[in-house]
């Protein structure tokens, strides 16, 4: 790795991951989402890391911001009914 970074937990960069799934053409597991609010306002922009069925449905596992005077960076299993792609 550049500038001598070296991973001593001997994980390869994710970076190389990503790169060898897309020569293979997968897509990445990755993906900007909306996390419905639990008081009914407006959404939280967030991106889901990974997904996992369970017996009542999907959840994803999401890294989410809430807004306000004093952010809050959130990482939680969501269920799917509270979660919506993000456009682009």
């Amino acid at each position: 790795m550049s500038g001598g970074q070296l991973r001593r937990d001997g994980q390869r960069p994710l970076y190389d991951v990503l790169r060898e799934r897309q020569a293979r053409g997968e897509r990445p597991a990755v993906r900007h989402c909306w996390v419905r609010a639990t008081d009914g306002g407006d959404p939280w922009p967030g991106v889901v890391v990974a997904w996992v069925r369970g017996p009542h449905g999907w959840r994803g596992r999401v890294v989410y911001v809430v807004p306000g005077d004093d952010p809050v960076l959130v990482e939680a299993w969501v269920d799917a009914e509270h979660l919506r792609p993000a456009g682009g």
